[in-house]
């Protein structure tokens, strides 16, 4: 089985989310979609999540906490995709590497175009933008001025 994982970042200070623009050397070239990718060996979802962030941005923000998100299971059972929420205090600026063409931090529910198909299918998701939402309300209260 092929195992994956991914993050939105979710700024406190502003709402907004951080998503990625895949760069033009990968697997669905230019689209809009989560940072994250393959785990590697026995990694656990979370430990590829940190691999990942830190490979895709050359460091790791001041990520507040992460929050499981969703867990994807291909009609086969051959992939498995693991999303989470990385809740940071403010919007940053990241330091993308080839496997990005670049950034934006969006209102929830507002997203670019074209989207990654897998991240099409949790980005339109009700269910998964109400989540969020909630996720934002519940921490935004705690938020460090």
């Amino acid at each position: 089985m092929i195992e994956a994982s991914g993050c939105i970042f979710l700024s406190l200070d502003t709402g907004k989310i951080l998503l990625q623009q895949r760069g033009s050397k990968v697997k669905h070239p230019n689209t809009w979609g989560f940072f994250g990718g393959k785990s590697e060996g026995n990694e656990r979802p979370s430990e590829t999540l940190y691999r990942e962030i830190y490979e895709e941005l050359g460091t790791l923000p001041n990520i507040l906490k992460v929050i499981p998100l969703n867990k994807f299971t291909s009609p086969n059972k051959k992939f498995e995709y693991h999303s989470f929420v990385c809740i940071v205090q403010k919007e940053f600026i990241p330091i993308l590497n080839e496997e990005s063409n670049g950034y934006a931090w969006v209102k929830i529910g507002h997203y670019p175009s074209p989207l990654h198909p897998g991240a099409n299918i949790q980005l339109r998701d009700n269910e998964f933008n109400k989540k969020v939402k909630l996720i934002y309300k519940t921490h935004k209260e705690v938020a460090i001025p």
